[in-house]
């Protein structure tokens, strides 16, 4: 494994655990294209250069040692991987018998109503884009499910907390694209790349040019994770601000 320092944001570490606020645009483990620059990479300078222990070999030979659950490249937020094998069968098994309490925040176009309700649409790869998935009312459906919460509503945009009591691949964005109200920044599942002048109306002073861009991925973070600690089986749970473009971007829309 390649070590790299590259910047964490670290919520959590103890001998067996750590917990991490992930950044944007970084993948989590190397893969067939991408051999550094992971999260992977990053814990293993930071357990040679700043604290101690190693990731779990669990993995090792997929180049994913240590990964109990992932985040999608362009998806902030809290994330944990584990130090010892031991540590990490007992958090798998927690993620595959959804004994764990995953929340995420996500900005959406619209504004949306109710202000809570529960999503129960079966979810499946695309039948015809290969990089892609959809709702499945057929045999290739699976049972996916999505409690939201209205946060905040702005002039046209919504913050909205998502719990998940399933984990299928692209589940918030798909089920929100479902509702009619897209992940802002979402191009793949009808979301849209927000300008600086799409949110500051015309005239009104600002530091930023009207033409950049606010944000150009989807606006999605994990910002809670509960789970019993693997070796003392004491409830824990970690909190994640959101940050980065996607704070700026709920700033500019309180204003």
């Amino acid at each position: 494994m390649i070590e790299e320092e590259i910047p964490l944001k670290i919520i959590f570490e103890d001998h067996d655990i750590i917990v991490i606020n992930k950044d944007d645009d970084i993948i989590v483990h190397p893969a067939r294209t991408t051999r550094s620059g992971t999260i992977i990479n990053a814990l293993a300078w930071h357990f040679k250069n700043v604290s101690s222990g190693k990731l779990s070999e669990v993995g090792e030979d997929f180049a994913r040692p240590g990964v109990v659950h992932r985040l999608d490249r362009h998806t902030t937020g809290v994330m944990v991987a584990a130090k010892t094998e031991t540590s990490h069968w007992r958090i798998a098994k927690q993620f595959e018998n959804r004994k764990t309490q995953k929340r995420y925040l996500a900005v959406v176009h619209g504004e949306m109503e109710p202000l809570t309700d529960v999503i129960d649409v079966p979810l499946g790869k695309h039948p015809t884009k290969r990089e892609s998935y959809a709702v499945r009312w057929d045999d290739m459906g699976k049972p996916s499910v999505t409690i939201y919460r209205v946060r905040e509503i702005y002039n046209g945009f919504t913050l909205v907390e998502l719990e998940l009591k399933t984990g299928r691949t692209h589940q918030i964005r798909l089920h929100l694209k479902h509702l009619g109200y897209p992940i802002v920044g979402d191009d793949l599942y009808g979301g849209k790349h927000l300008k600086f002048s799409e949110i500051i109306p015309r005239g009104q002073e600002t530091s930023f040019e009207r033409s950049d861009y606010v944000i150009q991925r989807q606006a999605l973070h994990a910002t809670y994770l509960g789970f019993a600690h693997p070796i003392s089986e004491e409830p824990v749970s970690f909190t994640a601000p959101i940050h980065g473009d996607m704070a700026l971007l709920v700033n500019l829309l309180r204003k």
